[in-house]
């Protein structure tokens, strides 16, 4: 085993001379880490509160502003978080044409308040 290892270093020295060289390292390139629960959860609410907030403000909400202004695809799931936990909101239904000039339908979402504002 001793003959064997300095026969190998006798090679290395030979290719790459007696001094120490450093092998090239891959580039490292970004890796994107996984969100924790805790993060997913604290975003979740940020997006049901900026939700709650619009509907509040504006009196309704359907997907495509969603999407737009607040990045959210699950509306309809945000709309029932909120009903849960009290909220009055109705669903409108709707149809309109999409960019193919084909009928399609979606929902307009509006906040029901009571005290005569919406």
């Amino acid at each position: 085993m001793k003959k064997t290892m300095s026969l190998l270093s006798k090679i290395w020295k030979t290719f790459f001379g007696s001094q120490k060289t450093t092998l090239p390292t891959p580039e490292i390139t970004e890796v994107v880490k996984p969100i924790s629960r805790k993060k997913r959860i604290e975003m979740q609410k940020t997006k049901t509160l900026q939700i709650k907030k619009h509907l509040i403000e504006k009196g309704s909400i359907d997907s495509w502003t969603a999407i737009e202004l607040y990045g959210v695809t699950r509306l309809s799931a945000i709309i029932f978080n909120l009903r849960m936990n009290g909220h009055n909101i109705d669903s409108i239904p709707r149809t309109a044409y999409d960019r193919n000039k084909e009928l399609t339908n979606f929902t307009t979402y509006k906040y029901i308040n009571y005290n005569g504002v919406n």
